[in-house]
């Protein structure tokens, strides 16, 4: 399927502030938008796993992306997560996503009742006629892992473009895969070892430490692209310590603490994602300080 904008390079999974009341922090929001604009991201996403989509309401999730229709660059691409558990549910979020003006969907496989292949094709089928736009597989379910065997299979699916891992050892078959048949795109969401997976062939990343570090990972992309390895591996260095402290449960209050940490007023996690022990604190303030955040 052809794309009207072009993703690829850093995109940061946008978090979502909250009141005490619990309702989105829209000025927060706003201002997080802006600051990862400011950083150079070559794209953003919205409703994922970072910015805790799974327990948005759906009126939550369309009002999210409304705002970063609002806030985001002309020529910005945007990815709308999705994470549901029934076709009909999906639907009803991409249809939402396709009128506020999104350019791709970042869709999680069903869930709490896992599935097959064939029920997977399926799914991603019946989105994909229903809906008309570009689906990034999002392979982050344990109990509906989509292998790479699969992928190419659903890859037979004009709308997918893409997919979405988190599994380094996935990401790097593949990657393999899709350049040998020359078809499908691998973004990486391997936080821990994001530059090894654009030597691997990766199209860039969606994942958290884009949304934490979005200057050190848009410096280390280029770097990467224009055969600096150096650079990139330096930043690689760098960049680790910070995920080690947010590669835990619960994940959507940790990586708010590293935000808030760094004078980025976001809050905390929807209930019940506690946030981070003082202990936890000091060594995030840390291995934030070492990689020159704050």
């Amino acid at each position: 399927m052809k794309l009207n904008k072009s993703i690829e390079g850093m995109i940061p999974p946008v978090v979502v502030p909250f009141t005490a009341q619990d309702t989105i922090d829209e000025a927060a929001f706003r201002a997080e938008l802006r600051y990862l604009i400011q950083k150079g991201v070559d794209g953003i996403s919205s409703g994922g796993s970072t910015g805790e989509g799974a327990i948005l309401s759906d009126a939550e999730l369309r009002r999210c992306l409304e705002i970063v229709m609002e806030e985001k660059p002309a020529n910005m691409p945007v990815v709308a997560g999705i994470i549901r558990n029934s076709t009909r549910d999906v639907l009803h979020c991409a249809r939402d996503a396709k009128a506020i003006g999104a350019d791709a969907l970042l869709i999680t496989p069903v869930f709490y009742f896992g599935s097959t292949l064939e029920g997977n094709y399926r799914f991603y089928s019946d989105v994909a006629k229903a809906v008309g736009l570009p689906i990034i597989i999002y392979n982050v379910v344990p109990t509906n892992n989509i292998s790479p065997e699969d992928f190419i299979k659903l890859l037979e699916i004009d709308e997918v473009i893409g997919i979405k891992q988190v599994d380094p050892v996935q990401h790097a078959e593949t990657s393999a895969l899709c350049a040998a048949l020359q078809k499908g795109r691998v973004y990486s969401a391997c936080d821990q070892m994001l530059y090894g997976t654009y030597v691997s062939g990766s199209s860039g990343a969606i994942s958290a430490l884009v949304t934490i570090a979005p200057e050190l990972c848009v410096k280390q992309w280029k770097a990467f692209l224009a055969g600096d390895q150096k650079t990139a591996m330096e930043i690689h260095r760098k960049l680790v310590p910070i995920v080690r402290t947010y590669l835990k449960r619960p994940f959507p209050g940790r990586v708010k603490e590293l935000l808030n940490l760094q004078g980025r007023k976001v809050g905390q996690g929807r209930m019940p994602n506690v946030m981070p022990s003082k202990e936890e604190q000091i060594e995030m303030k840390k291995v934030l300080k070492n990689a020159g955040l704050i």
